[in-house]
This record gives structure tokens, C-alpha cells and sequence, in this order.
């Protein structure tokens, strides 16, 4: 853990950030989550897995990264293609890189391996994935960035691609400070013929003892010739959606946080109907929930966020993408329908 006695990089004032204290904060205003509030919610999930866990493993495609790598095709001659290890993790193929979003490989998303554990092991090892281009970070928190997958590629060709304050733990980790990019709210950075823009989320961050809100939180906008997509990151609900809609014009595909969410934090993550609603404030034409099946984090059952965020979805006419772990999909598969609902119906028949 990072504590307060780590140097961290002092940052322009913005309606965001104040110098003096050196830390972010969110434009609008957060409920911050009361120790007893937390205590109470987190200390029976230390105990109870019932229906926090799948009964059994979750059914998985093996990934297959030949036509992965194939390069991009297509009427307009990009088609991104894309691949769920569950959770915020996606390995995308899009500009001609391979890029993936918060990887997290490991046995737990927390600093202790008996603490929010993963359902089931990962699809492959991260040693197995194919060569990376860029990671991609949306804030520090362990379910999002781990140490151990950024020590691995480290001294590769990789560049890592962060908001304002993450680079004290890239470069405490051993990433060379030429191979790492960040970024402000709307800023852009441009690697090849892949565009990355850094968006509001309303969220916070904190690894350890006296670091919290010292590095930003963000969501990030994809951009590739005729294609764009938006990865939220983990966000609250808020009105900063609706200005990511007005700036980019909309969205071939959104992958937006759903889950863990309790109403203990409010302000922290954002209930299904929301993960809706958010999608369409962007400008989303499909929606993909992220930030479930990988990760019990709150006190809701592991297909609860995906189950009424798809009921919700079809009451607004909003198209929804659902791949199974492992799948390779694209902005206009048709994906693998409820499977979620058939993995607990198989369980519950058994």
C-alpha cells in the first residue's frame, strides 16, 4: 500500500482538484460512505456466499485469439472485436492494437487473497494473453488496478494509460515513465489510429493509509475511424452523462458499470435502472453491463445487477449486449442471450 508519505504530483486547479490539499474531488457533490455504513454491510459478506457466488461455475467460451488477431474488416474497414474476462476487464482489438481495460488476473480484488475473492479462475493466465499495446486504467481501486498484472508487463512494449495520479503507482511498480500516458477530464490521447479521451465519472479512489482521492477517477471514449464506444469506469449516477452524450454525439457501444452497487453508497456505484439510464444519456445505441460476474463486492446476488438492468433496458428499447465470458463479439453481435438466467435454472436443477 501507498502511504501518505508518498511524494504525489501536484496538478493544475480545476473544478475537480485543489492544489492546496493535492486531492480530487467530484463537481457534484458525493454522500460520502459513513465507516459504520461500510462495516455493516461489508462484515456479513466476509461470511455468507449464498447467492453472492454462483452455485457453480459460470459457463465460459474458451477464448480464441487467432481470429482476434485478424486485422479489422468490414464495410468501412474497421470492425473493433472484443472479449469479457468478467467484470471491468475487456480485451479489445480496435485501430490495430490490442488494448485492454483494468485487467485484474488475480485470486482477489483487495490487497488480502481471503478478501473479495473471484468466482472462478480467470479464462487464461495473463501470461497467455496476446501481445498487449495498451492498458488501459480507469482509477486505482483494487478491482481495477492490480499490482501484480502491472509488475508482469511492466518492461514490455505495452503503454499504460491512466487519469492524473496513477502514474505513482505505475512507476512504484517498475513502468518506465516513457511507456505511461495520462490524462485530465477530456483529454486526449492518441496512439496510432486509436483516439482516447478521458470523460467524467463520479466515483473516488484509495488503496491505502492517507491516499484517498489522491488520484482521479475517469470513464474513457474509444475512438477509431467510423467507430466509438464508451467505457465508464465506476461511476454514480450523474449529470455528467449527459454532457459525454452532447460532446461525442453518441455511441456504436457502451459498456457501462452495473453492480455492486447498495444503498449504503449511493453515490459510489449506480443501481441497474440508472446503468440504463446512463446509457442512454451518452448516447448509447447498445448497452453492455460491466462490473458484475467476476466479483461479489456488495450484499446483492451475482446476477442480480445483470437481471434487472436487462428488464429495465427492454422497457426503454434499449438493445442490450450480453456475451458469455470468453466470447468474441463485436458492436452488432447478438451475443448469448440470457445465459445467466440459464447458468442459475442448470444450478437450481441439480
Amino acid at each position: 500500500m501507498i502511504r501518505e508519505s508518498c511524494r504525489w504530483p501536484t496538478y493544475p486547479a480545476s473544478d475537480h482538484y485543489n492544489p492546496a490539499s493535492g486531492r480530487f474531488f467530484n463537481p457534484e457533490p458525493q454522500r460520502v460512505v459513513r465507516p459504520l455504513d461500510a462495516a455493516s454491510a461489508v462484515a456479513p459478506m466476509m461470511f455468507r456466499r449464498k447467492d453472492r457466488f454462483p452455485p457453480q461455475p459460470l459457463p465460459v467460451i474458451a477464448p480464441d485469439f487467432s481470429p482476434f488477431r485478424q486485422p479489422e474488416n468490414g464495410a468501412n474497414g474497421e470492425t473493433a472485436r472484443f472479449i469479457w474476462f468478467g467484470h471491468s476487464t475487456l480485451l479489445a482489438r480496435i485501430g490495430g492494437l490490442n488494448l485492454i481495460t483494468d485487467p485484474v488476473f488475480g485470486a482477489a480484488a483487495s490487497p488480502y487473497r481471503w478478501m473479495f475473492r473471484r468466482f472462478q479462475p480467470p479464462l487464461v493466465p495473463a501470461a497467455a494473453l496476446p501481445p498487449l499495446d495498451v492498458v488501459l486504467i480507469s482509477h486505482g481501486h483494487y478491482d481495477h488496478l492490480e499490482e501484480a498484472f502491472v509488475r508482469r508487463f511492466a518492461t514490455g512494449g505495452a503503454l499504460f494509460v491512466a487519469p492524473l495520479g496513477v502514474e505513482v503507482w505505475l512507476k512504484r511498480w517498475g513502468v518506465p515513465a516513457e511507456r505511461i500516458r495520462i490524462a485530465d477530464w477530456y483529454q486526449q490521447i492518441r496512439i496510432g489510429h486509436l483516439t482516447l479521451t478521458a470523460v467524467p465519472a463520479r466515483h473516488d479512489c484509495a488503496r491505502g493509509i492517507g491516499d484517498r482521492n489522491r488520484s482521479l477517477w475517469a470513464g474513457w471514449v474509444l475512438a477509431a475511424a467510423s467507430e466509438q464506444f464508451y467505457f465508464s469506469g465506476d461511476s454514480a449516477y450523474g449529470r455528467h452523462f449527459a454532457e459525454i452524450g452532447r460532446r461525442f454525439g453518441g455511441f456504436d457501444l457502451a459498456f457501462v458499470e452495473n453492480g455492486q452497487y447498495d444503498r449504503r453508497w449511493p453515490d459510489n456505484h449506480m443501481f441497474p435502472h440508472q446503468t440504463v439510464q446512463a446509457a442512454l444519456d451518452v448516447g448509447a445505441r447498445r448497452l453492455m453491463p460491466i462490473h458484475w460476474g467476476m466479483f461479489s463486492l456488495a450484499r446483492h446476488a451475482w446476477d442480480e445487477p445483470v437481471r434487472r438492468s436487462s428488464a429495465f433496458a427492454r422497457q426503454r428499447g434499449l438493445p442490450l449486449l450480453t456475451p458469455m465470458l470468453g466470447e468474441l463479439f463485436d458492436s452488432r453481435s447478438s451475443g448469448s442471450g440470457d445465459w445467466w438466467q440459464n447458468a442459475a435454472e442448470k444450478a437450481k436443477a441439480a
